[in-house]
């Protein structure tokens, strides 16, 4: 994990990921899937929402609280580490 940062909020919506750069969030990465699909309603929740690493690499929510912890983008304070999960508001 040595090196390895979060880049930016994706998610995933049938089998193809959408990212925004940061300080995007989730819901800007839903918006962008919307627009690129055209669909009016875009399910992404669970496993579907995560972040980018800096090798390129889809993280869930669990992976990508290890990799900020890791690199120091967040701290065991933040609302994520209690629940598990990293958020983006944990970031950045």
């Amino acid at each position: 994990m040595k090196g390895l940062r979060i880049d930016c909020a994706a998610v995933r919506f049938r089998g193809i990921t959408y990212s925004v750069p940061a300080p995007g969030r989730h819901y800007d990465c839903i918006r962008v899937a919307a627009e690129a699909t055209g669909e009016k309603y875009i399910d992404c929740h669970g496993d579907d929402q995560g972040f980018i690493d800096s090798t390129g690499r889809y993280l869930r929510r669990a992976q990508a609280l290890r990799v900020a912890l890791a690199s120091g983008q967040t701290t065991k304070e933040s609302l994520g580490f209690k629940l598990g999960e990293l958020f983006s508001e944990d970031v950045w």
